[in-house]
């Protein structure tokens, strides 16, 4: 018979444990290695948002809104028109603009024109002024010489009254002393004692003497009537040399205003250069009506989409009030806030992996253009203050800009705000 093999002994529960420890032991091992290994030279976070420009669009003039053109979340493109004012008002403002800017026009023409009569009149005026004070000079001294010869007349009327008047003596004194003899000689006669002869010659002689008498009275009063006349000849000789003086002032005045037109032209060239002046400010009042007025229309400064429109037809709106918001999607890039025990080696430049919560099993790439240069805390409202007794050490956080090197696949629409898984890789 032959002899019976021992039957195997099946392994004992502790064998089993110890095996099954082993294995788990050995999985961790490898997965620990296989994460190192991948891992390795990799920082990642996943406190990164997807961020973007968000351009306000607000009115620079007041005004009442009288069409929108947009709405919510619809796509625009740069130029296009979101909202129109009511352009009446400044429409109004451009014209009375235009109206001034023509009258400061005309008023220049004006200024002008007198500018250039005043340049040709001025200095013949000062050449009229001066010759006018030369003959009012000369009429002076004309009436000066008439003077000097009613006043000769009146000095040779008085040497005639004088020997007229002398003459009067003379002659009054023979015909008193010829009717005298008169008297005498017919008294003689009545007595028989002189001739009729004698007695007619002593008439004679009277007679003779009286006449002499009556022409040097006449003498007399024709002497003294030369006087008067040469007497009214002076008083109107020296009228003339007072009007001629007041000429002679006259003109001097006249020369003195005329001699100014240096001054008249300076004056002219600086109401010229004023009008010059006022026509540049209508000009640029006019612009400045002009701009307002294309402000009532607002377009798309970049193109997006529309978001938080808050404007409605017939609402008065003031400037800088937010009328909408336009998100270019188009230009979007990554803020990744690292630990700042993570950034010891980040460098701009460096790779960076990213994933993004709306599109799970998507990779996209891209790569560090900035690190920010203080920790998102210090940016915050109420900064924190760390000098004080109860201080607890937290690990802050360091804005990080990433940017995409790739475009952006059509189907992907990237919105600022969105989640986003950032790993860099250092030294790459």
């Amino acid at each position: 018979m032959a002899a019976q093999q021992p039957e195997p002994q099946s392994p004992t529960p502790n064998n089993r444990r110890k095996f099954v420890i082993i294995g788990l032991l050995l999985i961790l091992t490898i997965a620990g290695l296989t994460y190192w290994l991948l891992g390795r030279g990799k920082v990642s976070t996943d406190d990164a948002q997807i961020n973007g420009n968000l351009v306000p669009i607000s009115p620079r003039v007041a005004g009442y809104v009288s069409g929108i053109a947009v709405s919510e979340n619809q796509q625009v493109k740069a130029g296009q028109l979101l909202v129109q004012l009511d352009q009446r008002d400044l429409e109004a403002k451009a014209l009375r603009a235009e109206a001034d800017m023509a009258s400061q026009r005309a008023q220049t023409t004006a200024a002008e024109a007198q500018l250039a009569l005043t340049e040709r009149t001025a200095p013949a005026g000062a050449s009229q002024a001066r010759a006018g004070v030369a003959a009012a000079e000369s009429g002076v001294a004309a009436a000066q010489k008439q003077i000097a010869a009613a006043e000769a007349q009146v000095a040779a009327a008085r040497a005639v009254l004088r020997a007229a008047q002398a003459e009067v003596r003379s002659a009054g004194a023979q015909a008193a002393k010829a009717a005298a003899d008169a008297v005498r000689y017919r008294e003689l006669y009545a007595k028989g004692a002189v001739a009729k002869q004698q007695l007619d010659a002593i008439e004679a002689a009277n007679t003779s003497a009286q006449a002499a008498l009556d022409a040097a009275g006449d003498r007399v009063n024709a002497a003294k009537a030369a006087e008067a006349q040469a007497r009214t000849g002076i008083g109107q000789a020296k009228a003339g040399l007072t009007q001629a003086r007041a000429q002679v002032a006259r003109a001097r005045a006249a020369q003195s205003g005329a001699e100014t037109s240096p001054q008249q032209i300076s004056i002219s060239a600086s109401q010229q250069k004023a009008a010059a002046a006022r026509i540049a400010q209508s000009a640029a009042d006019l612009r400045n009506a002009k701009l307002q007025l294309s402000y009532t229309t607002i377009t798309a400064p970049v193109a997006g989409v529309v978001s938080q429109k808050s404007v409605e037809p017939g609402q008065y709106v003031q400037p800088g009030q937010l009328l909408m918001a336009i998100v270019p999607l188009k230009n979007v890039w990554i803020v990744a806030n690292f630990k700042e025990t993570q950034i010891g080696q980040m460098r701009p430049g460096q790779r960076a992996d990213i994933d993004v919560d709306s599109y799970p099993g998507r990779a996209f790439s891209g790569r560090i253009q900035s690190i920010g240069a203080a920790t998102q805390s210090k940016f915050s409202l109420l900064p924190p203050e760390n000098a004080t007794g109860n201080f607890v050490k937290v690990v802050q956080r360091v804005p990080v800009k990433i940017v995409f090197d790739r475009p952006i696949p059509r189907d992907v629409v990237l919105r600022p705000g969105q989640n986003v898984r950032a790993t860099v890789r250092l030294g790459r």
